[in-house]
């Protein structure tokens, strides 16, 4: 009997000490969410984690996130300075997509740091707070995809404009109420001041203000620019690298076709907040039509001006853009009064609003 219990113990020594060998030194915890966003965004923003993001207190990535099929993973430095990975597996789940949150910490070779192998060491506490902190995130971004978006990467300069301003809800209604109003009124008080239209009807929306849009409604102009004005202002078009895109739909479908594709780009390459719309990129649109026909425009360019200083190279890497969209047909300039010769510049190239 003594020598069955030698024997016993003989073997399970040895598998302990197999499994000291042979099991890799990790500790590891996960975590599931549930994401109401598409599965091919929730992957795009994942794998475009940049070096430095903080998952949750004491996670840090550490460098270049990488993908394989489903699975994004990216090393990280613990508080200590303990190093390991946290990995991500995401999976459809009807419209939106099933995470799971991984959490890994290398070991050291001490017999008591190989226990936490079995106890999940420093990541036990930590998983919680970090599948928390990816949902947050992942939750905040458009619930739209990119998949089938159109644009072109190009430059744009700026150029004199006399525009109003005003602000207004999101609602199809209330933006053509104020492009149908800036239409009627402003080629008027641009030939009160001796000033020719230059080009098409454009709206810069450079800002949001409780929740509501604050566009400049206006067109690029020729002649000398007033020192005061009672109604309206001048000022430059916006200038510098853009994302194009050509949009041919009704005013109320817009926002979903072009908006929210765009920013769900932009927020899975992150180079935009999508928690908040204040570091929103300044967007305008120029018209190729009637925006005051039922609907609104049927016709337009949508443009996102990237701010200085950003490399959109995690963008294009994401959703390449195009060499060229159709060239779209300029509206006709506002009628000039009795005896007054309007300008009569040549149809701008579509990179030049």
């Amino acid at each position: 009997m003594g020598r069955i219990i030698i024997i016993v113990l003989v073997l399970v020594l040895a598998g302990a000490g197999a499994g000291y060998f042979l099991v890799p030194p990790v500790a590891a915890r996960s975590q599931t969410v549930e994401i109401e966003r598409p599965a091919a965004t929730v992957l795009a923003r994942l794998a475009s984690t940049p070096a430095g993001t903080v998952i949750t207190e004491g996670v840090t990535v550490s460098g270049e996130a990488s993908a394989e099929g489903d699975t994004v993973s990216a090393p990280v430095t613990y508080a200590d300075g303990a190093e390991g990975r946290i990995v991500y597996t995401v999976t459809p789940a009807g419209e939106g997509a099933r995470v799971q949150v991984k959490l890994e910490q290398r070991l050291g070779s001490s017999p008591m740091d190989r226990l936490a192998i079995i106890t999940g060491g420093e990541v036990a506490p930590l998983i919680a707070a970090a599948a928390t902190s990816v949902s947050t995130d992942l939750s905040a971004l458009p619930n739209a995809t990119f998949d089938g978006l159109v644009y072109v990467v190009e430059q744009v300069e700026a150029r004199p404009f006399f525009y109003v301003e005003n602000c207004s809800d999101t609602s199809a209604e209330s933006i053509t109420s104020i492009i149908t109003q800036a239409t009627a009124a402003i080629p008027a008080v641009m030939r009160t001041n001796n000033l020719q239209t230059a080009g098409q009807l454009m709206a810069v929306e450079p800002r949001v203000v409780s929740n509501q849009y604050c566009y400049q409604v206006g067109y690029p102009y020729s002649g000398r620019t007033p020192r005061a004005l009672l109604i309206g202002r001048t000022g430059q078009t916006p200038a510098g690298q853009v994302l194009r895109v050509n949009y041919t739909g009704s005013e109320a479908d817009v926002v979903p076709q072009v908006y929210d594709r765009l920013d769900a780009l932009l927020g899975a390459a992150h180079l935009d907040n999508p928690a908040t719309r204040e570091d929103d990129w300044i967007t305008y649109e120029v018209y190729h039509d009637d925006p005051t026909q039922p609907g609104g425009s049927r016709n337009r360019d949508i443009y996102y001006v990237v701010p200085a200083g950003v490399d959109i190279s995690r963008v294009t890497a994401l959703h390449p853009p195009v060499q060229a969209l159709p060239t779209a047909t300029p509206a006709e300039a506002p009628a000039a009064p009795a005896g007054e010769q309007p300008a009569q510049p040549s149809a701008p190239a579509p990179a030049t609003p």
